[in-house]
């Protein structure tokens, strides 16, 4: 049987690998909504740890939902409650390996402030934004320079209106805030909240929160110079079409289209000319024998310029006149009238 000073021994070894585990677990009460206890399975020789919960004085139960990392249970979410003390107690089987009774806020970490304004005053920058709905909270102000790597904290203060000064009201700056509980309010395992979303300030104007850019805002007129590229650019244009034209007429001479002068070739014909010609000039009828001796048979007028000549009577039948048919002369022939163009004659 093991002596006091073993006794003594075997629990201080015991409450250093309790603290040792301790340090792996961590508690956040985020912003009062909910308790969130994770650990790291990898220093906990890839067992899985087991967590069981209460508030005061209700019994122990079971985490109602775990989150796991590569099939090890990771974490815990639980419930908040303000005005009970909350109890864990996170094991390794039956081994313990994190205990500790509080109330929930005692592990606050406040969500980050948001819609940061800034009021520009003569010499300095008043930075405000709205309070979260906690007491007990701390509120800094960070700036910095474009191109600046350090940011320059204000002094804590117990609302979110802070006044900076100092600062060149030409140059661009860049602001964000954080909220710290403070430990004498809450506790020491209490957690300052994220930063804002960062604000920037150029020439006196705010830019809004998460630009990013410091730049100067684009001209918003517009540059003589564009306008002038754009006239000289439009001037060649149309001067290139106008020498391509000509070119073309000069290259490629303009064809008429036959379609005027040759009616009904191509709408009725397709383009053939000769099943066109075939059809509008057709051959004149054969004339018929004429006995020389019979003078009912033959006749022959020849009017010129209105005059008629009559036949030679030295001639054993009617002839034809002795001087040839002129351009635009008339010559009948038994019922048929032919005129005559320019160099025409005709024999019987």
């Amino acid at each position: 049987m093991p002596g006091p000073a073993a006794s003594i021994a075997v629990i201080l070894l015991l409450q250093l690998r309790i603290r040792e585990s301790a340090e792996d677990v961590t508690v956040v009460c985020h912003d009062l909504r909910d308790v969130e206890v994770t650990w790291d399975p990898a220093k906990h020789a890839g067992a899985n740890l087991s967590l069981a919960w209460r508030y005061i004085p209700e019994p122990l139960r079971p985490c109602p939902r775990y989150f796991l990392s590569d099939g090890l249970t990771s974490g815990c979410i639980l419930p908040v409650r303000s005005r009970s003390p909350l109890e864990i107690d996170v094991r390794r089987g039956a081994e313990p390996v994190f205990h500790r009774k509080g109330l929930a806020s005692a592990f606050l970490k406040p969500r980050p402030p948001d819609k940061l304004t800034l009021h520009w005053l003569e010499d300095a920058i008043r930075v405000t934004c709205p309070a979260l709905p906690h007491v007990g909270l701390d509120y800094v102000i960070q700036h910095r320079g474009m191109g600046d790597i350090d940011w320059v904290a204000s002094a804590p203060a117990p609302s979110c209106d802070v006044t900076v000064g100092g600062v060149d009201r030409s140059a661009c700056l860049a602001f964000r805030v954080r909220a710290f509980p403070r430990e004498s309010f809450y506790g020491g395992e209490v957690q300052p909240s994220d930063w804002s979303p960062v604000t920037q300030w150029r020439a006196g104007e705010a830019m809004g929160a998460g630009n990013g850019s410091c730049q100067a805002p684009p001209y918003s007129g517009f540059p003589k110079l564009q306008v002038a590229c754009g006239l000289v650019t439009l001037l060649t244009s149309l001067l290139l079409l106008l020498a391509l034209w000509r070119v073309k007429r000069g290259l490629l001479p303009w064809v008429p289209d036959p379609r005027g002068g040759f009616q009904g070739l191509f709408e009725r014909h397709g383009g053939n000319f000769q099943a066109w010609i075939a059809q509008d000039v057709s051959p004149p009828p054969k004339a018929e024998a004429v006995d020389p001796t019979d003078p009912a048979e033959v006749a022959l007028v020849l009017e010129h310029h209105g005059k008629s000549a009559a036949p030679d009577p030295g001639l054993g039948s009617p002839g034809l006149p002795c001087q040839a048919p002129r351009d635009r002369d008339v010559v009948r022939v038994g019922g048929a009238t032919f005129l005559m163009d320019e160099g025409s004659y005709m024999t019987l």
